[in-house]
């Protein structure tokens, strides 16, 4: 089993709080519950950048049970379809891509899951909230509604797919940027050496034994007299 670092459990845990933050604003304001949806899953999907599936399914539970006290629970029918279908869907993608399943067999697979939770959703909705076909602006609304929900869920949920994919794409490119740059010992990190002794100041440089020494040695290489050896003379 591959061991979680430091980095990859700070990152399930940030995702799931922004995730449960923008899924609570849903819940509560109503023209952000669309954003509530999409940013919740888009937050979700930093463990999966790591490739931490139990991580990402970990803090999808999580995000579900924190937005309970924070309007999910007297609202629940808001909560349900990111329950049953938003929050998993990042899930579902990272694991089509592992185990390489067909993409069109797996897109008609998930349209139908995706229109399933929608249908259900409605339900929901209708029931705890009390819709009928009076609170509607066309009593054939209601009637046809299920249709209406499986012809434009299914076109929209292709465009859906594809752009989740792409954030999906986005984060990972993030995530691996940050997790580069959180690592110690790399070229950049490494101090630069120290200059080279600068000795062209020194003015005893040439009174030193070492050179000196050196002169002679060269002396005796050259065939020539020790520098000794020439002041006896």
């Amino acid at each position: 089993m591959k061991k979680l670092s430091s980095f990859s459990l700070a990152l399930a845990a940030v995702a799931c709080a922004l995730a449960t933050i923008f899924l609570a604003l849903g819940i509560n304001v109503p023209f952000l519950l669309a954003s509530g949806y999409l940013f919740g899953s888009i937050f979700l999907m930093l463990p999966l950048a790591k490739d931490l599936r139990l991580g990402a399914l970990l803090a999808y539970v999580a995000t579900c049970l924190l937005a309970l006290p924070f309007g999910g629970l007297a609202q629940f029918y808001k909560l349900f379809p990111f329950i049953v279908f938003f929050g998993l869907h990042p899930l579902v993608n990272s694991l089509q891509e592992k185990f390489h399943w067909n993409r069109w067999v797996a897109l008609a697979v998930k349209d139908v899951w995706f229109i399933g939770a929608m249908c259900a959703s409605w339900a929901l909705f209708c029931a705890m909230a009390g819709i009928g076909p009076d609170a509607l602006p066309f009593d054939w609304l209601y009637d046809w509604a299920y249709l209406l929900i499986a012809v434009g869920g299914g076109i929209l949920f292709v465009a859906y797919d594809w752009l989740m994919r792409r954030c999906q794409r986005l984060v990972n490119y993030t995530v691996s940027r940050l997790g580069r740059g959180g690592k110690k010992g790399g070229p950049k990190d490494r101090p630069s050496p120290p200059p080279p002794a600068d000795r062209s100041d020194d003015v005893f440089a040439e009174l030193s034994p070492a050179s000196g020494g050196s002169d002679g040695r060269e002396d005796e290489k050259n065939g020539g007299e020790p520098q000794g050896e020439k002041a006896k003379k």
